[in-house]
């Protein structure tokens, strides 16, 4: 009987686990209120992820791929462990924009670590992690650091570009290779977006993130 009302506990635990990451995507994955009050305090927090092979990006990356590519994001506080309750789709400024890379999460003022996770991906480079399931690679790329600041409403962090190549000898379910990864500055793109489908936000701000380890192991 101690068994049973144990199990049942640790599946209550990790119900409401699941529950409170579900809750915590949905409010970075919705559009703040531009009124919002000082309760919530959420700011859109805009950026980009390109995935380049060879000279040619990833169309739709956070697109469901015929081989299984696909790139997912984790957010958390920095110092936080981010475990795969958290990874989710970033929010859509709108579709043209979303297809080319860029998303946005809604987040309160602090500082923050953003990590990319890919399937069907390898990230070759320090404080990567790689999960080897023979059925579908996953793997999670260093984090990058930023801060959201107190004032202002829409903030650009940059654009975090991959250097990818298709793996010489892996399992077939292996498709990428990526080797470095660099935090670009697309300000003038960004403010195109911003002005278009996020104007209800106001003025766009700049606070580029700082850049995971970038050297190939």
């Amino acid at each position: 009987m101690i068994g049973q009302k144990t199990a049942l506990t640790f599946v209550l635990v990790a119900a409401l686990a699941m529950g409170c990451a579900d809750q915590s995507i949905k409010q970075m994955t919705t559009r703040p209120k531009p009124a919002d009050g000082a309760a919530e305090q959420r700011r859109v927090v805009l950026f980009r992820a390109v995935v380049d092979v060879g000279e040619e990006a990833m169309e739709d990356p956070w697109g469901v791929h015929w081989s299984g590519l696909r790139l997912f994001t984790v957010v958390g506080p920095v110092g936080a462990k981010l475990t795969s309750l958290h990874s989710f789709l970033p929010g859509r400024p709108d579709a043209a924009s979303s297809d080319n890379g860029w998303g946005f999460v809604a987040l309160p003022p602090g500082e923050y670590q953003l990590v990319f996770e890919g399937n069907a991906m390898r990230f070759a480079m320090p404080g990567a992690q790689f999960y080897g399931l023979e059925a579908l690679p996953v793997a999670r790329s260093p984090p990058a650091l930023f801060t959201v600041p107190a004032d202002g409403n829409l903030i650009y962090i940059g654009t975090f570009v991959f250097s990818c190549q298709e793996p010489v000898s892996s399992p077939e379910s292996l498709k990428l290779e990526c080797k470095t990864v660099e935090v670009r500055d697309e300000a003038k793109a960004a403010q195109q977006i911003a002005q278009s489908a996020l104007v209800k936000y106001g003025p766009m701000q700049e606070a580029l993130a700082t850049p995971p380890q970038a050297k190939a192991r």
